[in-house]
């Protein structure tokens, strides 16, 4: 009995927009069933959500880069430095292994608009989450804030993070840069980008450099990006 009633009603609204015009029924849908069309959607919506965690979630980031302050960097250009990164090591092969290159981070305040004040302090806060959970590899920036970065203890001594070749090598190039950390040590924790493989690939500022924020995760990918970024290796 009650189907049958569901059944007619349904029939019944339909002849009802059988009959209207093509305006009419869009405002008649709309009117009554808005409510029906929201919730839809938000099913919808919640069930992409989860399945793109779940998806997130059985994947392993190989390499988290994000780039501070670098005005001129497009995500199309990032994006062509990350793909090439990937098929180097083999990542782009299995969707298991991905890896995170972010140049959206501008935490310059010099900047009195209200707009770039309010994204500047959400980079920071995004940014300094990032660096708290061990999430960030490395970190490509302008010099200022290298010096500022270093001092707030946020990146690692290479000295005693990379493979013995590698720091001689950079070492022997004369990459390999100073800052003060935050207690007062003077210690090296950056390399200088300047001339090297990735700075011919995209616009980075003139004495950008590259310094490392975690060796939890995936140090030997870290410095396999190393050679990447210097000599396209």
């Amino acid at each position: 009995m009650k189907q049958n009633n569901i059944n007619k009603t349904f029939k019944t609204e339909l002849e009802k927009l059988k009959q209207m015009s093509i305006e009419d029924r869009l405002w008649y849908i709309w009117e009554y069933y808005k409510l029906q069309i929201f919730a839809f959607f938000l099913v919808i919506f919640l069930l992409y959500e989860a399945g793109a965690c779940i998806y997130r979630n059985l994947q392993d980031t190989m390499l988290y880069c994000v780039t501070v302050n670098e005005t001129s960097l497009l995500s199309s250009d990032f994006s062509v430095v990350q793909k090439e990164f990937e098929e180097k090591n083999g990542f782009d092969k299995t969707w298991k292994k991905n890896t995170i290159f972010d140049c959206s981070l501008s935490v310059d305040d010099s900047n009195k608009e209200v707009y770039d004040q309010y994204y500047n302090t959400a980079s920071n806060i995004k940014l300094t989450s990032l660096l708290a959970t061990d999430t960030v590899d490395v970190l490509i920036t302008v010099p200022q804030m290298f010096s500022y970065y270093t001092a707030q203890n946020a990146f690692l001594d290479l000295s005693s993070l990379l493979s013995e070749d590698l720091y001689e090598k950079l070492e022997k190039e004369n990459r390999l840069l100073t800052a003060i950390d935050g207690n007062g040590n003077k210690i090296h924790t950056g390399i200088s980008l300047d001339d090297s493989y990735l700075s011919s690939k995209l616009p980075l500022s003139d004495g950008s450099s590259l310094s490392v924020c975690t060796d939890k995760n995936h140090p030997d990918v870290i410095q396999d990006f190393i050679k990447y970024c210097l000599w396209g290796n």
